[in-house]
């Protein structure tokens, strides 16, 4: 049991274009940081804390933005509560809460002189590959396609399922012709289509060198079956995240699984469902969900310790706001997220108090 000292900010970040995503729009993504501080007797001339995210996405989270801060409150004013990681919590809730005891960790390693980078042979974490992404349709594509690539990015992720089938296939088609054989293409329906129109579109694409297709189905049962009569490689989002028994999942055709760990349940469950893959020789993608910054870091990271293979993450979507939460901000390099040599963390501009106290967590955090 460990006695920490708290504190609970609002934050809310304004997007450069509406974002339209599982039938909602939204304007500004909002959400709350929640700050760690170990209380101990000895005194530090450094600041120790670490810093968790609590962002449900409407459409995505079932739980509501004031049902976790409720949630959070309640958790960190009472005593012997569940622990981070009991299923109890909302996922977002979990996610921040297991993301602020480890920050809290590197703070304290970095306090003993230690580079938060540092792994256990003694080098250090120095970059992994991101996904472009693009959701654009005609002329402004094919300018964000070339502009991804002339940017280095060596893997682009194309949104499709928001206009006609034909439509999406002309993108992608579009897309090929443009980007050169090196550059490795995604897509990502988000379960948009019905069965004829998935395969529809698989036939139709399937010459595309295509690296995966993200749950083309809305019946995602059936997508063995899809990909038997039409080869398309695929890849698991949302058929995860209420499914705790991988072991029932489809296997034939998919390639990869997309892991969200603000929903799937943070550090451990990400570690269970990353065990599960590389028994059954399938790629990982640690992905966003349009999260700050802070968390996009924290992804980055999580990905780095936790994965041996690489694949481009999914953590291309900092762009899409006017601002960043964190000093320094989130940014990408020649298509690759570049570690920076101090830990991020929150600029307090950005930041609304709404509420502070002691809390005693029972939890065993390492990173």
């Amino acid at each position: 049991m460990n006695s920490y000292r708290w504190e609970l900010f609002r934050y809310s970040l304004p997007l450069k274009e509406p974002l339209r995503m599982l039938g909602q729009v939204l304007n500004e993504r909002v959400g709350l940081i929640l700050r760690l501080s170990e209380i101990s007797r000895g005194s530090s001339a450094v600041e120790i804390f670490g810093e968790g995210e609590i962002t449900p996405l409407p459409g995505l989270h079932l739980e509501s933005l004031s049902q976790a801060e409720s949630q959070i409150r309640e958790y960190l004013s009472a005593n012997l509560k569940p622990t981070p990681h009991s299923e109890t919590l909302f996922p977002s809730v979990r996610f921040g809460l297991d993301m602020a005891l480890r920050t809290l960790v590197q703070s304290q390693q970095e306090a003993a002189g230690r580079n938060y980078l540092s792994v256990e042979n003694g080098n250090f974490i120095k970059q992994i590959p991101v996904n472009g992404l693009t959701s654009a349709t005609g002329k402004k594509l094919e300018l964000e396609c070339e502009q991804l690539q002339n940017a280095g990015f060596k893997t682009i992720k194309i949104k499709v399922g928001r206009q006609t089938v034909q439509e999406d296939i002309e993108r992608v088609r579009s897309a090929r012709k443009i980007l050169t054989e090196e550059i490795s293409l995604r897509l990502d329906a988000n379960r948009a289509w019905e069965w004829e129109e998935a395969l529809e579109f698989a036939r139709a694409v399937k010459d595309c060198r295509i690296e995966y297709c993200e749950e083309p189905l809305r019946d995602f049962q059936r997508l063995e079956e899809l990909h038997l009569q039409t080869e398309i490689p695929l890849a698991l989002d949302e058929t995860l995240w209420n499914n705790p028994n991988p072991h029932s999942l489809a296997k034939k055709g998919i390639r990869t699984l997309i892991l969200k760990p603000g929903i799937i349940g943070a550090w451990e469950n990400t570690k269970l469902w990353i065990a599960y893959a590389q028994q059954n020789e399938l790629d990982v993608v640690l992905s966003s969900s349009f999260e700050s910054g802070l968390s996009l870091h924290w992804l980055a990271f999580t990905s780095a310790k936790l994965l041996s293979k690489q694949p481009a993450a999914g953590l291309d979507t900092a762009k899409c706001f006017a601002h960043d939460l964190i000093d320094p901000p989130f940014t990408l390099t020649n298509g690759n997220y570049v570690f920076p040599v101090t830990r991020p963390t929150t600029d307090q501009k950005y930041l609304h108090k709404i509420a502070e106290g002691n809390s005693t967590i029972a939890t065993e955090t390492d990173v």
